[in-house]
């Protein structure tokens, strides 16, 4: 566990799901393509041994120098790559046995409030994973209509109410009053939405952050390239944390899973691409979530390539 009381999900100390699922034997190669604080990644790593090789990817440079220090300064088997998991087919990265991704929002997001994460702290209106390049939520929301605004609080953070959210945010932008911190947001969501707000504000805060820096789309090229960089019996795994997310992992898979018919008997072709591990997604046990109450919208659903 780091300064900012991060604990892998899924796979403490008492519990570990995921790696029963995985699988990680010596010698295998694993990308792990949201590193993070580098938990699961330090775990993957002591599970392939010497003989094998962990591949650490963030957006983040700072969750990478974090990441960097849970491992001895002269390992010769970890590669650190600073990059969104979208590009992972542009990288040149041989093939692998396991792919994993944690779609959670890193404890420093969370606990750091000039990273601009949270309503609970002011702090300047960011959102974005990586400082290097994109816009910022301020900018963001200067530069959106009214009606991408509402379509960004309706689906990524699946409010009601978000045209009313969308037209007092866009006609107060565009009065000149100002939109450039947490708490200036927040008090335009408390004013929509009155008493409901401490339930509403997550959900837009997640919708903005979603947004930013376009988690959806980036989750759609990782679930497009991932099965192809996987060796025969290659294990792919993510962790979602919202419906949006959980969605597309399964609609990605179904077709991967399911077995060509012929168009006129109907009956089975051959054999399904990949096999899936479970057919309801592993969520965390009451005794996980207890340890660890941020892991309590976790979903985890996994898939193996055949021979």
């Amino acid at each position: 566990m780091s300064q900012f009381g991060h604990i892998p999900v899924l796979l403490d100390d008492h519990n570990r799901p995921l790696f029963d699922y995985l699988r990680p034997q010596g010698g295998e190669r694993v990308l792990d393509a949201t590193v993070g604080l580098g938990g699961h990644a330090k775990a993957f790593w002591n599970a392939v041994g010497s003989t094998g090789h962990t591949y650490c990817i963030d957006a983040d440079i700072v969750n990478l120098q974090w990441a960097k220090e849970c491992f001895p300064q002269d390992v010769q088997n970890v590669t650190f790559i600073h990059g969104n998991f979208r590009d992972i087919g542009r990288m040149g990265l041989p093939s692998m046995d396991i792919i994993f991704a944690d779609l959670g929002v890193s404890s420093p997001h969370l606990d750091d409030p000039m990273r601009g994460f949270t309503f609970r702290d002011d702090a300047p209106l960011d959102l974005r994973f990586d400082h290097t390049k994109g816009t910022t939520a301020a900018v963001f929301l200067a530069t959106s209509s009214e009606e991408e605004l509402k379509r960004i609080f309706r689906d990524y953070g699946e409010m009601r109410g978000s045209g009313k959210l969308a037209h007092v945010l866009y006609r107060e932008l565009h009065r000149g009053i100002g939109m450039q911190t947490t708490a200036q947001f927040r008090t335009v969501v408390e004013r929509v939405y009155g008493y409901r707000a401490p339930s509403i504000l997550p959900q837009a805060f997640q919708a903005l952050r979603v947004a930013v820096n376009d988690e959806l789309g980036a989750l759609e090229e990782l679930l497009d390239v991932a099965p192809a960089l996987l060796k025969v019996g290659g294990r792919l795994g993510i962790i979602s944390y919202h419906s949006l997310e959980d969605r597309m992992v399964k609609e990605a898979f179904r077709p991967l899973c399911t077995a060509e018919k012929d168009p006129l008997t109907g009956a089975r072709v051959g054999e399904p691409a990949f096999v899936q591990c479970m057919k309801k997604p592993v969520i965390p046990s009451p005794e996980e979530l207890e340890r660890n109450p941020r892991s309590r919208s976790a979903k985890f659903r996994a898939m193996v390539k055949r021979a």
